[in-house]
């Protein structure tokens, strides 16, 4: 056996301390649902409902837009974690709801809470099933004034 240079040393230690870099990052990655990416459609009552996700940094920005009564609303959507928990930000001209999920971790259903909105005090959102994602707001758990969508992804 041949003496081992110290150059060939010096580059396998940095391609050690390389590759235990790479995987730190990718174990500190968030637990965003990353199921929620790409652009869904519904229909409700005749009137078309639009939402659109994407990834941008540490946080998924959003925008639901939709067709009503002859009147056009848009909404600035973000989900984002802070202090360990999931929240969900919906912005309407200058107004700003923050709504809690608690069970992100653990549920193919993400329920975001915000006790102290009118309606909804939540929002469902279930993990798509082919290209199928099921959302609904309501105030309680079973609500019978809940109102159901059933987003399909456009391709």
């Amino acid at each position: 056996m041949g003496k081992t240079n110290s150059k060939t040393i010096t580059t396998l230690a940095s391609t050690l301390l390389m590759a235990l870099l790479i995987l730190q990052a990718c174990s500190n990655q968030s637990n965003l649902p990353d199921w929620i990416h790409g652009n869904w459609i519904t229909s409700l009552d005749d009137e078309t409902i639009h939402e659109n996700w994407k990834l941008q940094g540490k946080c998924i920005s959003g925008e639901n837009y939709m067709h009503y009564e002859n009147k056009f609303q848009k909404e600035k959507l973000r989900i984002f974690e802070e202090n360990n928990t999931l929240l969900y930000q919906i912005i309407i001209e200058k107004d700003t709801l923050v709504f809690k999920c608690k069970n992100y971790l653990d549920s193919d259903t993400l329920t975001f809470v915000n006790n102290q909105n009118p309606f909804p005090k939540r929002i469902n959102y279930a993990k798509p099933k082919a290209d199928k994602m099921s959302v609904w707001i309501e105030n309680t758990k079973n609500d019978p004034n809940a109102i159901f969508f059933t987003f399909k992804k456009v391709k």
